[in-house]
């Protein structure tokens, strides 16, 4: 009998170790999403700032993609059903995942997740307060809370959040460009 307590006891506690383990690196992972966010915003004195050598697109104009794409996945995660959600293996996935990047130039953004045209600073900060709320949110959606990606398949919750960190670290680095080459031609 006591062995098997013991067997239950040490059962339990793997279980909540590697439950408590993926738990962690969630947490990771939106803590990441946050300070990339946090970065972004503190472009916004350079907002209007364009180079062509780098992108047809302002800062803003990331800036702004950056935040309607958290915004629009928390919306996408929160009314998604999940007792529809179905894992599936996606090869594109896969290699965006493991390298933690994603390619210039190859995919344009879906209409929902363009920024208008006028791009004001109100609301780039209107949208970037939005996202940064919405933030908070994703660790409390379950775990079977998914979106479609046209490219990269169903994504879960976690899934989701590496792959928003990974896009807003994708057009960091364009902003970036953007402006290491302004300041080439100072």
């Amino acid at each position: 009998m006591k062995n098997r307590i013991h067997i239950i006891l040490i059962f339990t506690t793997a279980i909540l170790v590697l439950s408590s383990a993926g738990s962690i690196k969630s947490d990771k992972r939106n803590s990441d999403l946050k300070l990339k966010l946090n970065e972004v915003a503190s472009y916004i004195t350079e907002w209007d700032t364009k180079n062509l050598e780098v992108s047809e697109a302002s800062v803003a104009w990331h800036m702004d993609h950056i935040y309607l794409m958290v915004n629009q996945l928390h919306k996408a995660l929160k009314y998604s059903d999940e007792s529809n959600y179905k894992a599936d293996s996606n090869k594109v996935r896969d290699y965006v995942f493991t390298s933690n990047s994603l390619p210039r130039g190859q995919v344009t953004a879906p209409e929902s997740v363009r920024p208008a045209e006028n791009i004001t600073i109100n609301t780039l900060q209107m949208h970037y307060d939005e996202a940064l709320a919405n933030v908070e949110k994703l660790p409390m959606l379950a775990e079977k809370k998914h979106f479609n990606h046209p490219i990269l398949g169903t994504m879960n919750k976690d899934e989701t959040i590496k792959f928003l960190a990974i896009h807003t670290e994708h057009h960091l680095k364009i902003i970036r460009d953007i402006l290491k080459t302004k300041e080439n031609k100072k």
